[in-house]
């Protein structure tokens, strides 16, 4: 008994002592929310549904809803599934934030006011934390339609089971289909949504998306059913293939060679993708590796060329007017590679060329002003007329020449002292003789020697006055002289 003591105190005692370990399992706050919407009797509503947290980003969500199918109808929806007796299951992870977004359609059947509340709902944190939601529901009016309906006769969408068909038969690429609506909200494509389409002159279900692309679900002899892409122009269908090229954008190949004009150097060869046969084009200047695929455009809701790389695996718009487009000018292959391998050298060349023009003419204009500013210089120091001043001097009457000569205009003096003092009348009041009574011979015959003495001296002034006039008259001769100029 002691024995048995000891050693349950030793088992204790090692208990104690080894280290324990414990995993401590945390708990977020989140919050479950719903858009209260409100629509019209037969008119499609959206319901979105949040998922909010702010200590954390969101992972895996799953909620169950019920919801009154006396006045909705449910439609389709992202991750959701129905069961066609009013109860609806969620299931979605985040995306890599804080919140999680999801969005149900129904069909409003009944005017009022309809609830869709959460039956059940479990959430976690991307990092494995449990998510503890706070719960809430949607509320949505539904007000009469717009011819004054009250209610609307539900159309079998939420309970209509995979494998039910019509008695319309469809032919693709020479194999028979039957149209059917028995698609589930699970084979809607990711980006569709369901809708209605005039078909074969009655109403039918189809889905599509926001660019106005439309699909249809056939069924063949087997029973197995597809999309498949329907033409609304023309009510037709062809296999739909969408190959995914960014997060927004997908391409659908279409097989219409008809419209798909391109170069000679091309040649029609068959791609197949997904056991679906669609016709491409090939240059074999290019190896192979290229192809050009025509599709429609699932953002845009265009058709047009797109460029397949074989190594890649990628896709890019493709344009063929330049090389359809003839220029009217073609150069040698030789000289063509050659400008296309240096146009940047040949631009920076001809940038060059055209600096040193430029910088030539600078200087030449230059030179032009300072060589019109010495000739000007020159004209202004030698009185030399312009062309101007010779035009003025040719319209102004000629003016009398000037006397130059001393003799000549004493001359003209003398005749008109003489024409002055002609008349007689003016000598009638002197007389001759008495005036020179009173002088003696002698005294004149003095005067007449200072007189002679005067004369010459007079007589050697004036030749030295002329000498010096015929000088300054020589000087002013040589300086009348002509210089032509010619401008440049």
């Amino acid at each position: 008994m002691k024995v048995m003591k000891k050693l349950a105190a030793v088992l204790l005692t090692i208990c104690l002592m080894a280290p324990m370990s414990g995993v401590l399992v945390f708990a977020a706050d989140g919050r479950l929310s719903f858009s209260d919407p409100q629509t019209k009797v037969g008119e499609n509503v959206n319901v979105d549904l949040a998922v909010r947290s702010g200590e954390g980003n969101i992972g895996d969500v799953s909620v169950t809803l019920s919801y009154d199918t006396e006045s909705l109808e449910f439609v389709s929806g992202d991750g959701f599934e129905a069961d066609g007796s009013g109860n609806l299951t969620y299931s979605g992870t985040g995306d890599g934030d804080g919140e999680l977004r999801a969005t149900m359609v129904f069909r409003a059947l009944k005017t009022g006011s309809t609830t869709i509340s959460v039956v059940d709902s479990t959430a976690s944190m991307e990092s494995g934390d449990t998510l503890n939601l706070q719960e809430g529901s949607s509320a949505v009016t539904i007000d009469a339609a717009d011819d004054g309906s009250t209610t609307a006769e539900p159309t079998g969408t939420g309970t209509t089971a995979a494998g039910e068909t019509t008695d319309i038969t469809v032919d693709v690429n020479g194999t028979t289909y039957n149209f059917s609506e028995a698609f589930t909200t699970s084979d809607i494509p990711s980006g569709y949504a369901e809708t209605t389409q005039t078909f074969e002159g009655a109403e039918h279900r189809f889905v599509a998306n926001d660019a106005g692309i439309y699909l249809g679900y056939l069924v063949d002899s087997s029973g197995s059913g597809s999309f498949f892409l329907y033409d609304t122009e023309t009510s037709s269908f062809s296999p739909y293939v969408e190959l995914g090229i960014s997060n927004t954008t997908s391409l659908i190949l279409l097989n219409e060679p008809e419209a798909v004009s391109l170069p000679d150097g091309y040649q029609e060869v068959n791609l197949t993708v997904l056991d679906q046969q669609y016709p491409s084009w090939s240059n074999a200047e290019q190896g192979g590796r290229f192809c050009v695929l025509y599709a429609l455009n699932t953002r845009t809701g265009e058709k047009g060329l797109y460029q397949y790389d074989t190594e890649d695996g990628t896709y890019q718009s493709f344009s063929v007017s330049n090389e359809n487009e003839s220029s009217g000018i073609t150069l040698p292959g030789a000289l063509g590679s050659l400008i296309g391998d240096n146009a940047v050298i040949l631009l920076a060349a001809m940038a060059v060329v055209m600096l040193v023009l430029l910088v030539l003419m600078i200087i030449f204009a230059v030179k032009l002003v300072h060589r019109n500013q010495e000739l000007d210089d020159l004209y202004d120091e030698y009185d030399i007329p312009f062309d101007d001043d010779e035009e003025e001097e040719e319209e102004q009457p000629a003016a009398k020449p000037k006397k130059r000569f001393f003799g000549r205009k004493k001359d003209e003096e003398d005749e008109e002292d003489e024409e002055d003092y002609d008349d007689d009348d003016d000598y009638d009041d002197y007389d001759d003789e008495d005036e020179y009574d009173d002088y003696d011979d002698d005294d004149y015959d003095d005067d007449e020697d200072e007189y002679d003495d005067d004369d010459e001296e007079v007589s050697r002034q004036g030749k030295t006055k002329n000498i010096r006039k015929t000088k300054k008259a020589s000087r002013d001769d040589d300086d009348d002289y002509d210089i032509d100029f010619i401008d440049l």
